[in-house]
């Protein structure tokens, strides 16, 4: 009953997914409007719902925590999956990128937010916050020494806080500062705006789910790669998910269950979608195993959520 009633929780964001689906199979999108929607997700919709939710945060000095550790984790995975090509005899250098690094972004809030409720979505936002740093300031970096040579210090930095992403998490933090939502919400047209914005940040699960759909299919090519290269990765993160989540944040930090929900969630998420745009120079064969993996880790990721919820339901949850 529990698991049916978590199920229930995360059926919409399924049926939007086998929307996308058939959208694609009848041809009434063109990859280039998914492109759009994506464009969108990540500079409209997703930094307007993260402001929101940042504005009415407290931020503790405990999570930075939870930041350090989770891009420490991320850091060495990656040097040990520098160690992993002849235990899993894959020889494309793009295998240890797939076994760290989370697609939050274009995948983590929605499901989240679609269980636990935008009101949670900033705790997500917290434990994500580490990832997303050793993205920008390792994994990216490493990508692009492989396929077009190294990038400055500065570079990436500037890239970084010129992310829609950041700056929404950033102006939300100064909006909590300086008390700006009570004062928006204290007169008919600020609340106006609040709610536009919200409207706006609401937009973020549907728009995903739809892109997800249309995007899930397999390219011909090896699947045995893929397929140990995503095993492996569940082996690493759920175990050490669950340890973070129980341990740390649970007993050590004494935070609550959505707390602990959005790190068993980040434990099952895909690798970075990004990992395929730094490829301009790989071979077939290696971006085939690269969207493989991918494609199967969503697809694990969709079967495995509704796990969460049934463990940690969100019904009492703040």
């Amino acid at each position: 009953m529990v698991f049916l009633t978590a199920f229930s929780k995360v059926l919409p964001v399924f049926l939007l997914i086998l929307l996308g689906v058939l959208l694609r199979r009848i041809r009434l999108m063109r990859p280039e409007s998914v492109a759009d929607i994506k464009k969108l997700v990540v500079n409209v919709t997703l930094p307007a719902a993260l402001f929101l939710a940042f504005s009415q945060v407290t931020i503790e000095l405990h999570y930075l925590l939870i930041v350090v550790t989770v891009f420490a984790a991320c850091w060495l995975v990656l040097l040990l999956g520098g160690r992993l090509h002849g235990p899993l005899r894959i020889d494309s250098p793009f295998m240890p990128s797939l076994l760290t690094g989370f697609e939050a972004g274009m995948m983590g809030y929605a499901i989240y937010g679609a269980v636990y409720g935008a009101d949670n979505i900033w705790r997500f936002g917290i434990i994500d916050l580490g990832q997303v740093l050793f993205v920008f300031f390792v994994l990216v970096p490493g990508l692009k020494r492989l396929s077009t040579g190294a990038t400055s210090f500065r570079e990436t930095l500037l890239g970084f806080l010129k992310t829609p992403v950041i700056l929404a998490i950033l102006a939300g933090l100064l909006a909590s500062q300086i008390g700006l939502s009570g004062l928006l919400a204290a007169s008919s047209i600020g609340d106006s705006l609040l709610e536009t914005v919200r409207l706006v940040g609401s937009m973020t699960t549907p728009l995903v789910a739809i892109a997800i759909g249309y995007e899930l299919q397999l390219r011909s090519g090896e699947l045995s790669k893929p397929v140990r290269t995503i095993a492996v990765r569940l082996l690493i993160w759920v175990p050490a998910g669950l340890a973070f989540s129980l341990l740390m944040v649970g007993r050590l930090l004494h935070l609550d269950v959505a707390f602990q929900a959005a790190v068993l969630t980040m434990a099952i998420l895909p690798p970075p979608f990004v990992i395929p745009l730094f490829m301009p120079n790989a071979d077939e064969a290696d971006v085939n195993f690269v969207v493989n993996s991918l494609t199967l880790a969503i697809l694990v990721t969709l079967v495995a959520y509704p796990l969460i919820p049934a463990l940690l339901p969100p019904f009492g949850s703040p």
